[in-house]
């Protein structure tokens, strides 16, 4: 498991509250881990956590539907900061 899905497992199991087996893969909005006030949660740790900004273009539903989809979001905005 990279880092960065770790780092965003941990916040979901510590924050939110999400005690059971998270996929990387999974659609966490469909199996109703995260919800819309999560999402602006979430967003909010990854921008400070991971040092990153994020546009209001990012904050679209496939960036935050799964684990994968959000450390690939990380990924690139860290990319285009450096």
């Amino acid at each position: 498991m990279s880092e960065t899905i770790q780092k965003l497992v941990d916040y979901i199991r510590n924050e939110i509250g999400y005690d059971g087996r998270l996929d990387h893969d999974a659609d966490l909005l469909d199996e109703e881990i995260l919800d819309s006030f999560s999402v602006v949660e979430i967003a909010t740790y990854i921008q400070t956590n991971f040092e990153v900004e994020l546009s209001g273009d990012d904050l679209v539903r496939e960036n935050f539907s799964s684990l994968s989809s959000m450390a690939a979001l990380i990924t690139k905005r860290s990319e285009s900061t450096s």
